[in-house]
């Protein structure tokens, strides 16, 4: 039988997972205007190149928010 103490860490792994997600989601789906803005201020290309890796990972991680 799993003690209590290991059913609470179980459940604010579960619910720091689910934190993780969600703002990995929204980064996903705010950084795209931040690519173009900084493309059409002439950015550095590398620095764009570092955001969009930033979503790529973002993208993978945030992938199962709300399922």
């Amino acid at each position: 039988m799993p003690s209590v103490r290991s059913a609470g860490a179980r459940s604010a792994a579960t619910r720091a997972g689910t934190a993780v997600r969600a703002a990995a989601f929204w980064t996903a789906v705010s950084l795209p205007p931040v690519v173009i803005l900084l493309l059409a201020l002439g950015v550095n290309l590398v620095l764009v190149g570092a955001v969009l890796a930033l979503n790529a990972a973002a993208l993978v991680v945030g992938h199962g928010h709300r399922r």
